[in-house]
């Protein structure tokens, strides 16, 4: 018996009639909805899943042509078939034997220096590298499909017949249905150019397996000798055309010179996950086949719950975008906190989908490959001013995590080429047990963090795979301190009256300080809308659509910030890719509905772990930083705020809080010494000690963030004032403005319009005053103030010291961490 657990299925599994039997088969939301206006003579594309992965049978496809259906779209590989039907058909449809599920043929959406060097991936392709080794990682061996728009395969860096070995103009259409079985017919193979009219699909095989012929070698994509199939219908994108890509794929995976091993897919749709949906089955099949699903997480952020539902499957990847400094785009869409469900297979097997992000990757102004007729996927004006002239026909600019997608594609690529024998659930693995960790940020938002492309090819190597317990946003990671989060007795009830013409109706309401999280919600009959929060800067949260019948409840949540907060209803837009209202002079169509809506707020609850810390001056600073997972407690409830802060233990809370880099060793490297280093803090010691650990360092050409100390990595030492001025310096990638300051200047501190002569800057070595004065500008460290007045003098004088021998203790440095959180956003 199979079980599916997820409210959504159940609440999904709905008569499309008030007379008519529960059906079997899931009826997918955007269907459903198209059905409810649906005239009795008008047919519908609707795509039908059968419970089986081998493909639909002969006696199947005789039940479908017996209920008078006879245009569809047949696939050779897998258990879907799309039909042209009525809504009686359908009807029909969904109480046949075997039926799994039947969805709308909706629409989908593309989701839109140098990403490589802040990854690694250029680590491992370098002249050096391959000097050490007589090897380079380059996605030899490797194919890998882009499913999406299609590939301009006349493009030098892509070119057909050599990093594009198969280029697939897809025909999807509604033809003749036949009995004896399934053909080609509805694909053209071997096309240079399928890529039209959008050039999308051509940018992402760019940054894949681009080899930057056209750019004398700058414009290099991840994994430039992987083999590179397009697959794509050259324009608008629909369900029936992305499974089709993985029904070629499977039924080709031998092909080619190289097994197909991925298909990068920077496509989606909004909505909630279906475990029984065609796209989760055809990824599965293909999951079972060793190929993997990468998929774009969406541009919906930076609300809860605006994941891709196609990401979400626990065999695949879900991929955020971030920028080239280590931050999180704000586009990049998010998961939903603690959502999970359990639900089965048609082979019987049992899995567990998590509503998260699996992995962030580069997705901020990426430079790749531009198709021939590519009129809307580039970056326009900013393209003048971020690509060279000579360059700008062959290359354009976009941001998404469309392009974030590709990158870890090519990763993997990487990874693969290291270990063949890699399976898809040890690629998730070690991809998210090798990440940055990306401060302020939690596992439903980034997964692990920022992929690692450097050791996540040394881990598939297998290279000291303990490693994983840098990584704060591993399931089963725990830490000695915590912040609890409860929710709030106080409640708001608002009355917001919906209009479907004219300027949307705002209520206010404020929000505490203690507060973390703001949630609001509403319900509705009648119409398609969604609520929107608005927080004090400005930003809006959009929640999700409702759809009258499967979903009448209106749900939003941001997180909080003290202030005064809006809220708003906006209508339906668009569903299953048909635009409600084209002209944009309406909220969303609809009729005038008050809503009632409670806002309800998640408030923090106090601390675990910290028992000494009540009455303590900076009690406040080391809750935030723990909170923010920029600290721990030792071990036994107690922080000790007032003990020296050990080099062992700053190397531990700079890969916890400061956006530093895993270290694995990688073939013949050269290593840190870590004397005296227990295999405990191995892991962070050799980070912090590695040439290019801070992730702000996207170029990954810094010095170590924390230096040796006389001649080795003495862990038990204590962190001095500027040792810690240096490392907070490095860590947000600042070496080059420190190492441009004129030794023979004035280290100086400004104090309310006066400018002071640090008065021990003779104690600071001539290396070092850059960072000090960096770091006082920055607010990082504080400087003592003095007053002086000689026997002689009219008035006293003010002074200033560093004291950079001074030890810095374990409450000290939660305050110079907050400092360190508040200038790594900016």
């Amino acid at each position: 018996m199979k079980k599916y657990t997820l409210t959504a299925i159940a609440t999904a599994m709905l008569s499309l009639s008030p007379n008519a039997v529960k059906a079997e088969a899931l009826i997918g939301e955007q269907l459903a909805d198209s059905l409810i206006t649906l005239a009795e003579n008008q047919s519908i594309m609707a795509v039908v899943t059968f419970d089986q992965l081998d493909p639909v049978t002969e006696s199947q496809l005789s039940h479908i042509l017996s209920l008078g259906i006879s245009e569809g779209v047949q696939f050779k590989s897998l258990p879907i078939i799309g039909v042209l039907a009525t809504k009686a058909q359908i009807e029909q449809l969904a109480q046949l034997d075997n039926v799994l599920s039947i969805f709308a043929n909706r629409k989908m959406q593309y989701y839109n220096a140098d990403a490589r060097q802040i990854t690694g991936v250029a680590d491992l392709q370098t002249t050096d590298f391959e000097q050490r080794n007589g090897i380079t990682y380059t996605g030899k061996g490797v194919t890998i499909m882009v499913n999406d728009s299609g590939v301009d395969a006349s493009h030098q860096d892509i070119f057909f017949g050599d990093t594009v070995v198969e280029n697939v103009q897809a025909l999807t259409h509604a033809s003749a249905i036949g009995i004896t079985g399934m053909t080609d017919g509805f694909v053209l193979t071997g096309q240079i150019n399928t890529d039209t009219n959008s050039g999308h699909g051509t940018h992402v095989a760019g940054t894949i397996a681009g080899s930057g012929v056209m750019s004398d070698g700058k414009y290099v994509g991840a994994a430039p000798d992987a083999d590179i199939i397009g697959y794509g219908s050259g324009g608008g994108l629909f369900l029936l055309d992305t499974i089709g890509g993985f029904d070629f794929a499977i039924n080709n995976i031998y092909s080619y010179n190289s097994p197909i091993k991925i298909i990068s897919n920077s496509w989606g749709s909004s909505g909630k996950y279906e475990p029984l949906g065609p796209v989760s089955v055809a990824t599965y099949k293909a999951h079972k086949l060793g190929i993997m699903s990468v998929f774009a997480a969406g541009n919906s952020g930076p609300g809860e719950d605006t994941n891709n539902p196609y990401a979400q499957i626990p065999w695949g990847l879900s991929v955020g975008a971030g920028d080239k400094f280590g931050k999180l785009a704000d586009f990049s869409s998010r998961g939903l906190k603690s959502e999970s469900g359990e639900f089965s297979m048609p082979d019987g097997s049992t899995w567990t989908y998590n509503n998260e992000v699996s992995i962030v990757a580069p997705g901020v102004d990426i430079i790749s490959t531009r198709a021939v007729t590519n009129l809307v996927a580039n970056g326009a004006d900013a393209d003048l001013d971020a690509i060279e002239t000579e360059y700008v026909p062959f290359y354009t600019m976009i941001s998404g995590t469309s392009m974030a997608t590709p990158h870890v594609s090519g990763i993997i690529a990487l990874m693969l080429e290291a270990n063949p024998n890699l399976d898809n659930l040890e690629i998730i693995k070690i991809l998210q047990e090798t990440a940055t960790n990306m401060p302020g940020y939690e596992r439903w938002e980034v997964g692990a963090g920022y992929v690692n492309a450097r050791s996540a090819v040394a881990a598939a190597l297998d290279y000291d795979l303990n490693h994983r317990v840098t990584v704060n946003n591993l399931t089963d990671k725990t830490f000695n301190a915590n912040a609890n989060v409860a929710v709030s007795d106080r409640t708001e009830q608002l009355e917001l009256f919906y209009a479907p013409v004219g300027e949307p109706e705002i209520q206010y309401f404020d929000v505490e300080a203690g507060t973390t999280i703001v949630k609001a919600s509403a319900s509705t009959l009648a119409n398609l809308t969604k609520l929107v929060l608005v927080a004090p800067d400005g930003t809006e949260y959009f929640g999700n659509l409702t759809t009258p019948v499967l979903e009448e409840n209106m749900r939003v949540s941001a997180p909080a910030t003290p202030g005064t907060w809006g809220i708003y209803a906006y209508g339906l837009t668009s569903l299953s890719g048909v635009t409600a209202d084209p002209l944009g002079v309406t909220n969303g169509p609809g009729v005038p509905e008050f809503f009632d809506v409670e806002v309800a707020f998640e408030m923090s609850g106090g601390y675990d772990g910290l028992d000494d810390v009540e009455g303590h001056p900076q009690k406040g600073a080391i809750e935030f930083a723990v909170s923010e997972r920029l600290m721990d407690s030792i071990g036994d409830d107690r922080f000790y705020p007032n003990s020296a802060l050990k080099r062992k233990d700053f190397a531990r809370y700079a890969m916890m809080g400061g956006a530093v880099r895993q270290y694995r060793d990688l073939l013949n490297e050269p290593t840190p010494m870590l004397s005296g280093v227990s295999s405990l803090d191995k892991p962070y010691l050799e980070s912090v000690m590695t040439e290019g650990g801070a992730l702000k360092d996207n170029f990954r050409s810094q010095a170590p963030i924390l230096l040796p100390k006389s001649g080795n990595a003495a862990p038990f030492a204590k962190v001095e004032k500027l040792d810690m001025a240096y490392a907070l310096v490095q860590m947000l990638g600042l070496q080059s403005q420190a190492e441009a300051f004129d030794p023979q200047q004035d280290i100086i501190v400004d104090y309310r319009g006066n400018q002071i002569v640090l008065a021990d800057q003779d104690a600071i070595s001539d290396d070092m005053k850059g960072y000090v004065q960096l770091a006082i500008n920055l607010s990082l460290v504080n400087v003592s103030f003095g007053v002086e007045q000689g026997p002689f003098d009219l008035e006293p004088s003010l002074t200033a010291h560093f004291n950079p021998t001074s030890t810095i203790t374990r409450a000290h440095y939660a305050e110079l961490a907050s400092r360190f959180y508040l200038n790594y956003f900016l």
